[in-house]
């Protein structure tokens, strides 16, 4: 029974509304959660089962890095509407302010921590993604679909970071920072794309 139905629809319900935040970033980061969710759910079966004895050491240490991750990935969703809320508030002091360098700076500061937060989450996302593969050589094959859709969570989460660390790069001043970004935004995406090749 799905007892957070009323919490799940309360999120969908603030990512329907005209706000633009929570956004895309939010809910990137949430898909990367349930992904890693459902690994721990996929481990405590298993745990649950004396046929995998021989694994329940190694599932055990899955579990907490699955759950570890899931919690890291619902605080990046909350950062995120933050991390928002902070560029247009700052984008509206810059504007009406234009000669005000502490302004500028606060605008300069709340765009790389736009880029932050979604890298941080494709990095997660990406972790989950390993963490599938582990999960999935030692969990019980009844779960397999749980597995496959955990991987497809999480390569949706690392998609959809990216796409938010990507669409700042033109308003980031810092050149050096954005270089960087880019190229590490790139190589989460190669990596994604590898782990869920055909």
């Amino acid at each position: 029974m799905l007892t957070s139905a009323k919490g799940l629809k309360a999120f969908c319900d603030e990512l329907a509304s005209a706000e633009p935040s929570p956004g895309g970033g939010t809910a990137a980061a949430a898909a990367g959660a349930m992904a890693a969710s459902l690994l721990s759910m996929v481990c405590g079966i298993t745990l649950k089962n004396k046929k995998h004895e021989s694994n329940w050491s190694k599932l055990a240490m899955l579990k907490e890095e699955s759950d570890a991750l899931s919690s890291l990935l619902l605080r990046l969703a909350a950062d995120d509407a933050l991390a928002y809320d902070r560029v247009v508030e700052t984008t509206r002091a810059k504007r009406a302010a234009p000669a005000d360098g502490k302004a500028a700076a606060a605008y300069a500061d709340a765009v790389r921590v736009a880029m932050e937060v979604p890298m941080s989450t494709a990095e997660a996302c990406v972790k989950v993604l390993r963490l599938s593969e582990k999960v999935s050589s030692i969990g019980t094959k009844s779960a397999s679909s749980d597995i496959e859709v955990a991987r497809r969570l999480a390569g949706a989460g690392v998609d959809g970071a990216v796409a938010n660390v990507l669409i700042n790069l033109p308003y980031c001043e810092d050149a050096s920072f954005a270089s960087t970004a880019k190229s590490k935004a790139e190589e989460l995406r190669r990596e994604r794309r590898q782990s869920l090749a055909p």
